[in-house]
């Protein structure tokens, strides 16, 4: 006799051999009890769950002139054999996705009219692959559909139900085919194999039965697969067959992501690549890895009762605690991204490297992502701060103001003036501040630049902020064509305020207004004042202002003559931003 696959020898016969669809085998077994059958039936499910051979069977039972009571065919006539061999005139089954025009469907009609080749037979018409069917056939099939013969049955099989006319799910008693559960495909591949005369380990079995992912046909093929060498189903021997990564693998993928070892994840590609190791089966791989870790750090519960095996579990853990939570959800969507390459025809082993590559260094790249598993890190590896200082009595307050910066260190005593300030710490998520206004900046002025006109770029790079007002950043303008022109740009407004609280973290608005005086080139010092005519008083008033010394000013001249507040510098972005105008003006 010709060797016949697993999945083809092993096909249930009887309602009771389906695995893992009590719920729809039980409620079509009270129908054919009770001779309630419906004229049409919609199968939907996962491929390999059981839907074809449940249309068989519905078959074989309505013609079975000898089924129990219960509604199970005998399995033993000549019309369950005929039904069991594909060569019953009774059951006509088709592909829809070659038969899938009005011209098929007007033959399949004149077939329906056709009578059954035994008096009292039911004539069972399967669709497999539904979904397929053309608009026009779908229409075509409607009336047929809605009200067939006498004794003539629909079912139709398909695993996108969503694509089929809404008129056909309508007319069709539907039935949700489900993915099946790991222990219960265990337990079914070590019957197979008890049969087939197979060494197995329960490691070997079940990595096959997470390798199946619910489909007791791919189980079944993989089972021969694994077992075609010398009969013997172990867990190694599915990695050598399929071509797929250890555990080994995923730990020393974790080390390198953790001690950000650019090196390591290299080398771990080239010795898989090295292997024969499947570089997509590897992506694919990963992400159900990095999903577990992710489990584990959400919900350590379900992470329990997902079927794996108990040292999976434990590898989930351990990753789970040396990796942030930033991290792993970066760790998804890039590998998400790479099988999507990959599906695209993308070269395999570089489109696997450089997105382990940005794992393992996320200062190579700039998305949102990246930089939030960079603070993480730096926010999980960093002490706690020590308490700062406490001021001496006779040291003299700094001025409170948004732009005020706390130093570590106050000035020596006896000065009034600061020492330069150290560069702003960076803000805690949640608090809006001028020294995270001007920290973000520079990226929101390039967000801009992405994304709008090279016009509205010019006018927001021109703006710089001021102050922090109720949760909103004031912006300063050059000009009041400046500000005119901000002002009724609602859609630069909305872009930049939506850019600016992702950035901050925290709800920000954007507001602008005109600057007090004209800014000047910050490369040259402050202009002078023009010499002013000395007042009626012993002592002339100074040429130019000089730096505060501590001694307070004398009173007549103080409410004469304020001298100018000190400007406030300027950051690197805005020196450049003034030395490019001022070079666009002397061009």
């Amino acid at each position: 006799m010709q060797y016949q696959a697993l999945y083809r020898k092993y096909r249930p016969q009887r309602f009771d051999q389906v695995v893992g669809q009590e719920h729809v085998t039980r409620t079509l077994l009270k129908e054919i009890a009770e001779d309630r059958v419906a004229h049409a039936y919609l199968f939907a499910g996962p491929r390999g769950t059981g839907k074809t051979t449940t249309a068989r069977l519905l078959a074989k039972a309505l013609n079975c002139p000898d089924r129990a009571p219960t509604g199970e065919p005998c399995d033993d006539c000549v019309s369950c054999r005929s039904v069991a061999a594909a060569s019953s005139l009774d059951v006509i089954e088709l592909d829809a996705a070659s038969h899938n025009k009005v011209e098929d469907i007007r033959d399949l009609r004149s077939g329906v009219s056709t009578v059954a080749s035994v008096g009292g037979a039911r004539r069972v018409f399967i669709l497999d692959e539904a979904h397929m069917l053309t608009k026009a056939a779908g229409n075509a099939l409607l009336k047929t559909l809605e009200e067939p013969p006498e004794g003539v049955h629909f079912v139709l099989a398909t695993t996108e139900p969503y694509r089929l006319l809404d008129t056909i799910r309508s007319r069709s008693q539907r039935f949700d085919f489900h993915l099946v559960p790991a222990d219960r495909l265990v337990k079914h591949l070590e019957e197979v194999s008890a049969a087939e005369g197979y060494r197995t380990t329960p490691e070997g079995l079940t990595a096959v039965a997470r390798r199946a992912a619910g489909s007791v046909r791919d189980a079944l093929s993989l089972l021969e697969q694994v077992a075609a060498a010398d009969g013997t189903v172990t867990e190694d021997g599915l990695s050598g067959a399929l071509g797929v990564a250890g555990r080994e693998a995923f730990s020393a993928l974790v080390g390198a992501i953790s001690g950000q070892d650019a090196g390591a994840v290299l080398r771990l590609v080239s010795d898989l690549a090295a292997a024969g190791a499947d570089m997509r089966r590897f992506a694919a791989d990963s992400i159900e890895f990095f999903r577990g870790v992710f489990l584990f750090q959400y919900a350590p519960e379900a992470a329990g009762e997902t079927g794996h095996p108990p040292e999976t579990a434990d590898d989930w853990a351990r990753a789970a605690e040396v990796l942030p939570r930033a991290g792993v959800r970066r760790a998804l969507e890039l590998l998400g991204e790479v099988l999507v390459a990959l599906r695209e025809g993308r070269e395999e082993r570089i489109t696997v490297e450089l997105a382990l590559l940005k794992l393992t260094r996320p200062e190579l790249d700039d998305d949102p992502a990246a930089l939030l598993s960079r603070i993480e890190r730096l926010e999980q590896g960093r002490p706690a701060p020590a308490p700062p200082p406490q001021p001496a009595a006779d040291r003299t307050a700094p001025p409170a103001g948004p732009a005020a910066t706390p130093s570590a260190e106050g000035p020596p005593s006896g000065e009034t003036a600061a020492p330069p300030a150290p560069p702003a710490p960076v803000e805690p998520p949640g608090e809006l501040s001028m020294a995270a206004a001007e920290r973000i900046w520079p990226q929101l002025v390039a967000a801009v630049r992405d994304r709008m006109s090279a016009r509205r770029e010019a006018l927001f790079r021109d703006a710089a902020p001021h102050r922090v007002e109720d949760g909103t950043i004031v912006l300063t303008v050059p000009s009041e064509f400046f500000l005119r022109s901000l002002e009724e740009d609602e859609e630069l407004k909305t872009f930049a305020t939506e850019r600016a609280t992702a950035l901050l973290g925290v709800e920000a608005g954007l507001a602008f207004e005109l600057s007090g005086a004209s800014p000047a080139p910050p490369a040259s010092p402050p202009a002078k004042p023009p010499p002013k005519r000395p007042p009626p008083s012993d002592r002339p008033a100074p040429a130019e202002p000089t730096p505060p010394t501590g001694r307070a000013p004398d009173s007549p001249q103080a409410n004469a003559e304020p001298a100018p507040a000190p400007s406030k510098p300027l950051t690197t972005e805005q020196l450049i931003q003034e030395f490019e105008a001022v070079e666009v003006k002397a061009d």
